[in-house]
């Protein structure tokens, strides 16, 4: 007994330290295997209003959101094939109230314009909202607004890349729609990024 207990009071300190360190060993296990138990739907690639979300416009993450779980979509909802409710950017997580069964414009039109590379913003992607300009042929008329806060459906990145005529779709309504087209046959549209 009388040995037991010297060999405690000599080795108090290296008894205590290595007590910490298993201690210490336990937590950082205990932490380490602790990951997100749930999963959430990320956007990859911008998502306009009104489009139909694909599998390459979104992806599955790990997340652990405790209470807030039942507000986003996880791994058992179906996420692809439904329509986005609100213009959706990359890296945000999808909500139950971003999607909806059927398209939440019905009117939309998607309306492809060429448009020159440089009248457009360099940093111009898919579900920005821009007004739309017309510089007319015709020299003794002035430029003009053809539509405000349109929606980018798409941008062809090969031909932006190659310069000259950039492929850009646009979600319109069918009055807007119409009077976009009537613009392009009257002269060069430039896009401007809408200040949101």
């Amino acid at each position: 007994m009388d040995d037991l207990q010297k060999f405690f009071q000599r080795n108090f300190r290296r008894i205590l330290a290595g007590g910490a360190l298993m201690l210490s060993l336990l937590a950082i296990s205990i932490l380490l295997n602790t990951s997100p138990s749930g999963s959430v739907w990320m956007v990859t690639s911008a998502i306009p209003t009104g489009t139909k979300i694909t599998a390459n416009e979104i992806e599955l993450i790990k997340g652990n959101l405790a209470a807030d779980s039942a507000h986003f979509l996880g791994a058992p909802d179906a996420v692809i094939g439904q329509y986005a409710t609100r213009s959706l950017p990359v890296g945000d997580l999808v909500a139950v109230t971003d999607v909806d069964h059927g398209q939440s414009n019905p009117t939309a039109t998607y309306l492809p314009i060429g448009v020159a590379v440089d009248d457009l913003p360099l940093d111009l992607a898919v579900g920005d909202l821009v007004d739309i300009y017309v510089i007319p042929k015709d020299q003794t008329e002035l430029p003009a607004v053809v539509a405000h806060r349109v929606t980018i459906q798409n941008i062809d990145q090969k031909s932006r890349a190659l310069g000259g005529s950039v492929a850009v779709s646009v979600s319109a309504s069918a009055t807007v729609a119409a009077i976009i087209i009537t613009a392009e046959s009257q002269g060069r549209l430039v896009l401007a990024r809408d200040p949101i």
